[in-house]
């Protein structure tokens, strides 16, 4: 499986049904470089954006509860 490091996106295109997703790293100079491709067919990518979110809430959610509030520490 290939890892794929992403510090930020610098273009979004579609292009024959293909959502293209250019991805960025930052570099030791601090400056940003490309690092790949995301390449997700047009119609799934709702569904993908959708399962990004939610698991991110999810994840969100669980950091949360184990991180104690200041009222509770």
């Amino acid at each position: 499986m290939t890892q794929l490091l992403i510090d930020g996106i610098s273009t979004l295109s579609i292009h024959n049904g293909m959502l293209r997703i250019e991805c960025v790293a930052v570099g030791p100079d601090t400056k940003p470089h490309p690092s790949g491709t995301l390449l997700i067919p047009a119609p799934a990518a709702a569904g993908v954006l959708q399962a990004l979110t939610t698991g991110m809430q999810e994840l969100d959610k669980k950091i949360r509860e184990q991180v104690p509030t200041a009222g509770n520490a």
